[in-house]
């Protein structure tokens, strides 16, 4: 059986004939190189990573700034490979590898000695049934409030776009990952809130999704994965065709991709 995930559908919605390139042609694309603001986050989320799982394995040791940027750095030095580029004029490498340096300070400052919560797992792979259909996901926290006893489903953006709550609350990547949370710890929907660290603005957003909102996006979500089976039963992908298919890393493959170059 198909096992989705909310990146798998968003490619279907976005364009059918790539959804078939990735998943179903299995095509591997060739990959020209590694966005340094990529990098830089993949760093930030696996230190973070680190420190709380420090965190949960001695809860009484205290963990010092010093020690997280020195984490850091080792990675950043570890993983660095050729194929990272920097693409941002006046930017360089050092320029980033700084950056990381100080999302990881003000959030150290912001939130040590990390003890508003209880970190109950850590970059944790979901997985999540809904009338039969399977989907699976990997969440970056999820915790416990000390102070309300509510669940927490933690996502952090290193990336410099701060979008709209509007947009946020239409999201469904968490709230996806909500459902199979609040089944595996055992909590109700009214008891879970989502919360958003947008780290280049030291911004914390959070909010709750009702019972009823969770019904509605699994209604939508079986539509979507009805609507992407039948489609492979028809071999239907037809290609969706704009602004983002000049960043394909299909497009040596797509037969409408040379007509956008004229």
């Amino acid at each position: 059986m198909t096992v989705y995930s909310h990146t798998r559908l968003a490619l279907y919605e976005k364009c059918p004939l790539a959804y078939k390139f990735r998943y179903i042609d299995k095509i591997k694309p060739e990959v020209g190189f590694i966005g340094i603001e990529m990098f830089m986050g993949s760093r930030v989320h696996e230190t973070l990573e680190y420190v709380y799982k420090q965190r949960k394995k001695s809860p009484l040791e205290k963990i010092t700034l010093s020690e997280i940027l020195n984490y850091y750095t080792f990675i950043w030095k570890n993983k660095w490979s050729d194929d990272v580029k920097v693409i941002k004029e006046g930017m360089t490498a050092a320029d980033y590898l700084d950056q990381g340096k100080l999302i990881l300070s003000e959030y150290f400052h912001t939130y040590q000695p990390f003890d508003q919560d209880e970190t109950l797992s850590v970059e944790e792979r979901i997985d999540i049934s809904i009338e039969g259909f399977k989907l699976m996901g990997f969440i970056d926290r999820v915790s416990v409030n000390k102070e309300t006893g509510r669940l927490e489903i933690h996502d952090y953006k290193t990336s410099g776009n701060l979008p709209e709550v509007s947009d946020l609350l239409k999201d469904r990547q968490l709230a996806l990952y909500q459902i199979g949370v609040q089944r595996k710890y055992n909590f109700d929907g009214k008891d879970c809130d989502i919360v958003y660290h947008f780290l280049k603005y030291k911004k914390e957003i959070r909010f709750q999704k009702t019972e009823e909102e969770l019904e509605d996006l699994k209604k939508k979500i079986v539509g979507l994965i009805q609507t992407v089976e039948l489609a492979s039963w028809e071999n239907n992908f037809p290609a969706s065709v704009g602004n983002f298919c000049r960043w394909c890393e299909f497009s040596a493959q797509c037969p409408s991709f040379p007509s956008l170059k004229s």
